[in-house]
């Protein structure tokens, strides 16, 4: 009888390896159909006269006598061993560990604190996708670059402590790899970092959508240790019009395969702002885009056409772990030399000195006018362009949660300990 094979994995592949025979055989794109499963099958031989690659094509896993056809072609190949045993072998082991999965744990053993629950706080959560949306040309491929940057670097998580770095995968179908290399450039640049010393960023620039490549995304994730996936963009890597829920569905369940977190780009309804905000449709497409993300983030720039800055506020309109993150905004800096980048600062801006101030709470408007000194309700009201009564309504209302006082003749201001 055949020893047993040694076993490993890479991705959704299997590799079996008979070192006594000089055998290997690797399966991938695992396909479950009707009293089926077939899959691709490499097999090499190190073994005279035909060392290599001796054979490549489908299998069925669970018909013997496509087995036996295979076995009498190997035969041919190289009859230094018995392809019976080994087909047979390598059959029932295969289908065993496809069926199987992973095992069921009981959670009263898990520990849930284990790892930090975020990969880059407060963008990239472990164990979910995260989207990314903006309209175009906002700079949403130059923001998920950043991220990817700070995580191949060494990410910090929610209490500031740095977490070890890994490779980050990008996957492309919108531009190039030139495109990237030059934006990477600038962004590290930014940082002060020395071209030599520029964390790992892979790209893959995609053709066919991600239902098709996921298991060759899924074996790029292995190789490389990559702790973070970036998709660019969501709306290219479906495999159907954005807008039918089964395109969405798909999509998410190849993306919820990977092992590792995912930062999605997608893109906004044209038009579609913040002015209701239980506005829940701004995602192009199905509404399975938004109900499948772990978190999502609304990006929206300011910048005028003859400047080099774009300031741009983040929103979070959805977390599945809690409140909502809180609203910031980033100056993004380009310095540009013969119309080529140079060097990409990023940097936090104050929303309110970034004109962003209608995606700015009344609360913390109302706190950065005071931080000014005392000011009456009609005062503020003019300030803000509001109605007095509402900015009255909403001073009673702050007061009470200790966030403002007022003082004589009807002016308002912050507690002392709050004063900027």
């Amino acid at each position: 009888m055949t020893a047993k094979p040694e076993v490993t994995s890479v991705g959704d592949a299997m590799q079996f390896v008979w070192p006594e025979h000089g055998i290997e055989v690797e399966l991938d794109r695992f396909h479950a159909g009707h009293e089926e499963i077939t899959c691709d099958i490499y097999v090499r031989s190190r073994n005279e006269p035909n060392p290599g690659l001796v054979h490549f094509g489908r299998l069925n896993l669970m018909t013997a006598r496509t087995r036996a056809e295979l076995a009498k072609l190997l035969t041919e190949r190289d009859n230094s061993v018995c392809w019976v045993d080994i087909l047979l072998q390598l059959c029932t082991l295969a289908v065993q560990r496809y069926r199987n999965g992973d095992p069921a744990v009981d959670l009263r053993t898990v520990d849930p604190y284990a790892q930090t629950r975020w990969l880059l706080y407060p963008y990239i959560e472990r164990g979910g996708p995260t989207i990314l949306y903006a309209e175009g040309g906002v700079g949403k491929s130059v923001l998920a670059l950043w991220m990817g940057l700070q995580v191949a670097l060494g990410p910090r998580d929610a209490q500031g402590r740095i977490q070890p770095s890994s490779n980050v995968l990008y996957l492309d179908w919108e531009t190039s790899p030139e495109v990237h290399a030059e934006r990477m450039n600038g962004l590290c640049a930014g940082m002060n970092i020395d071209l030599d010393a520029r964390p790992p960023i892979t790209y893959r620039r995609m053709g066919a959508g991600l239902p098709s490549a996921a298991a060759t995304v899924r074996r790029d994730i292995d190789k490389l240790r990559a702790g973070l996936v970036i998709v660019d963009s969501l709306a290219f890597a479906g495999e159907g019009a954005p807008e039918e829920s089964g395109t969405a569905v798909q999509l998410f369940q190849c993306i919820r395969s990977f092992p590792v977190p995912s930062l999605c780009i997608h893109h906004k309804r044209k038009g579609m702002g913040l002015k209701n905000e239980n506005q829940r449709d701004r995602l192009f497409g199905s509404v399975y885009y938004l109900n499948s993300a772990r978190l999502v983030w609304e990006a929206d720039a300011n910048a005028s056409d003859d400047s080099d800055e774009h300031n741009i506020a983040l929103v979070n309109v959805k977390a599945n772990n809690g409140r909502l993150l809180k609203r910031h905004a980033l100056a993004v800096n380009f310095t540009n030399q013969d119309d080529r980048i140079k060097r990409i600062e990023v940097k936090p801006i104050d929303m309110l000195e970034a004109g962003f101030d209608e995606k700015v709470s009344m609360r913390d408007r109302i706190v950065h006018e005071l931080s000014r000194g005392a000011l009456s309700a009609q005062t503020l009201a003019d300030s803000l362009g509001m109605e007095e009564r509402n900015v009255s309504k909403a001073l009673s209302v702050l007061k009470r949660s200790g966030v403002v006082d007022n003082v004589e003749r009807g002016q308002w201001c912050l507690p002392a300990k709050e004063t900027v």
